[in-house]
């Protein structure tokens, strides 16, 4: 639910527009990955890495700096080898990460 407020993914929406959407959206996550990866998680500020984390679903309002680092590592370690015929893999995989992540749930 959270994750679609952020995409703006409302159910409202016919089917096809969704998807359209949500492919537009999970691709364009897809390249400022691929670019955050050139640039390099060093030269992030706290607030760039939180916005950063958020945009791929993580609430990461209670997160240091260390602990979003770690998480974005992990996710542009997917993010990077996924093609993009892969996009709702990499959908799902945005749920699943934030869902899963530990400290994310204290």
């Amino acid at each position: 639910k959270a994750l679609s407020q952020v995409l703006f993914l409302t159910p409202h929406l016919p089917a096809f527009f969704l998807r359209h959407r949500l492919r537009s959206h999970v691709l364009e996550i897809r390249n400022l990955d691929r670019a955050m990866l050139r640039l390099g998680l060093g030269q992030m500020s706290e607030e760039e890495l939180k916005a950063a984390c958020y945009l791929r679903g993580l609430n990461s309002t209670h997160l240091g700096m260390s602990e979003c680092r770690a998480w974005l590592e992990q996710w542009l370690g997917l993010s990077c080898k996924l093609q993009a015929s892969e996009a709702s893999l990499l959908a799902n995989s945005m749920v699943l990460l934030s869902l899963n992540y530990v400290r994310a749930k204290e």
